[in-house]
């Protein structure tokens, strides 16, 4: 798997604008959790944050306007979690240990 992820991290170079913003959403599984990743990677890990603020953190990274997609996805990878009516978020303690081999090693 460590050789397909090191194909998907050159190939993933492919989504990403001058700017560093992800211009599309990959349609591959591994190449989706790698560009949640980058996102998750940039949250404190030890605070709560409202919808809103997630919100601002994913714009930051994404040059398209689908936010929620990307939203829904960190809490389906869980990566983040959230309160049942969405009003706080959270990063998921394990997330590091659950996708070890997704984690770019620069």
């Amino acid at each position: 798997m460590e050789k397909s992820i090191q194909i998907y991290n050159k190939k993933l170079e492919n989504y990403y604008d001058s700017n560093g913003k992800l211009m599309q959403y990959p349609s591959k599984r591994p190449m989706r959790i790698m560009v949640l990743i980058r996102i998750i990677e940039q949250m404190d890990a030890n605070r709560k944050y409202t919808e809103k603020e997630i919100n601002e953190i994913i714009k930051l990274h994404i040059a398209f306007g689908d936010l929620e997609l990307i939203r829904r996805e960190m809490y389906q990878y869980k990566l983040l979690g959230r309160i049942r009516d969405g009003s706080e978020y959270w990063v998921e303690e394990d997330w590091r240990n659950v996708y070890a081999e997704y984690i770019r090693e620069d």
